[in-house]
């Protein structure tokens, strides 16, 4: 294997670069000597925007560093980059000491259901209730379980251009990726790139929709009903299907699903830490932000300050799953969550709407988002599920 299997270009560099700017915009306003420390280890690899590790390692004007070179490597560490760089000092880190930590099972966990008992439920009763669960054994007719692995991904779609987001339109190739991923510049955030691609449908990807199906518990979806007005899907719903890959340390913060939606996520390879919190907890007390907090960084600093406020307050009502291959997530309407791969990890995930918790509170929310889907969302209301406008609220809306 040659060097140029192993190590980014200046090209490849520049791409990586590309991304993490589209990503987080607003660290480009931090100025590189806002962000120099003598006790950072050199960035050989150039694909760093200024502020990028300066908002991931929490160093500002207040904060307290220890002296020299110890206090970003080896068992002194404050941070979570694993430095397998530094092969003299331990390997211990703090990103070993979380992951350890998290790998455990959680005490306050959602309620776990077998997938041939959920069959031919068109509601099950966690989504009426709209609370958290686990379902097992969705994936036993999935190809997916071997085709979408990382390496077989890499290896047929390695070629072709992956998306990191919905609200910016920068890609990479898979390829690229996977030497980010992998080499000095990957192993050193710490919280890298991930990708989250809802395209993947335009190519020849698009081959990987026969790979998996739509578990029938989660297959009643009102969005459907807008294809009725326009064969183009794309122009009338938002985004709702995704690939999802990430390395260890990478993940997402701290969010609600857009406009209403459920969500279910079935994990591929990997392994995943999710915590989840009732619509009405107050998002200042579990450090909700935008923009956000990477998930690693917010395990790090705030998840023992919120375990503790739940210990003594008892107002915050959560649960955490550690999630496994073959495992799905239902992610219920409203709930913010955040989730952080432990591993190399890839799920395949979709966001449905159904009218639970209730048909009115999900127009009021694709109100919101996008007026001009609200309306359309209306119209095949009317046309095609009248027997739902018995809700007088939204009868008061139509």
């Amino acid at each position: 294997m040659s060097t140029q299997d192993l190590f980014l270009s200046p090209d490849e560099r520049y791409d990586v670069w590309v991304v993490k700017a589209a990503e987080r915009p607003h660290l480009l306003e931090v100025h590189s000597d806002e962000t120099k420390n003598d006790a950072d280890p050199p960035l050989t690899d150039g694909c760093d925007i200024p502020g990028w590790r300066h908002e991931q390692l929490g160093m500002n004007n207040n904060s307290q560093h220890l002296e020299g070179i110890l206090e970003s490597i080896g068992p002194g560490s404050t941070l979570l980059r694993r430095e397998s760089m530094f092969p003299v000092f331990s390997n211990k880190t703090p990103w070993d000491d979380l992951r350890r930590q998290l790998l455990q099972e959680p005490v306050q966990t959602p309620q776990r259901f077998a997938y041939n008992q959920l069959q031919g439920a068109l509601h099950p009763d966690f989504e009426r209730e709209n609370w958290p669960a686990i379902i097992d054994g969705c994936t036993e007719c999935w190809p997916a379980m071997e085709t979408c692995r990382f390496q077989n991904l890499l290896h047929k779609y390695g070629h072709l251009e992956w998306r990191f987001s919905d609200t910016h339109g920068e890609t990479m190739r898979l390829d690229t990726y996977q030497k980010y991923i992998t080499g000095l510049e990957g192993q050193s955030d710490d919280a890298p790139l991930a990708i989250y691609d809802s395209q993947f449908h335009h190519d020849e990807r698009a081959a990987l929709l026969d790979e998996y199906q739509v578990p029938s518990c989660f297959d009643t979806d009102l969005f459907d009903y807008l294809s009725d007005d326009d064969s183009d899907e794309s122009s009338q719903r938002p985004p709702y299907r995704w690939i999802l890959i990430g390395p260890s340390r990478s993940g997402t913060g701290l969010h609600v699903d857009p406009v209403g939606t459920h969500a279910w996520v079935t994990l591929v390879e990997g392994c995943k830490r999710w915590i989840l919190f009732a619509p009405e907890t107050d998002r200042n007390k579990i450090h909700m932000r935008d923009p956000q907090i990477p998930s690693s960084i917010w395990f790090h600093k705030y998840y023992p300050e919120v375990l503790k406020q739940v210990e003594q307050e008892g107002r915050i009502t959560y649960v955490e799953v550690l999630q496994r291959p073959g495992e799905t997530v239902y992610v219920p309407a409203g709930w913010p969550h955040l989730v952080l791969n432990l591993d190399l990890s890839v799920a395949i995930t979709q966001n449905y709407a159904t009218e639970y918790p209730s048909t009115a509170a999900l127009w009021s929310e694709i109100n919101k988002a996008e007026p001009a889907l609200a309306r359309r969302f209306q119209a095949a209301i009317q046309k095609t599920r009248p027997d739902l406008l018995h809700d007088n609220t939204l009868t008061a809306q139509l």
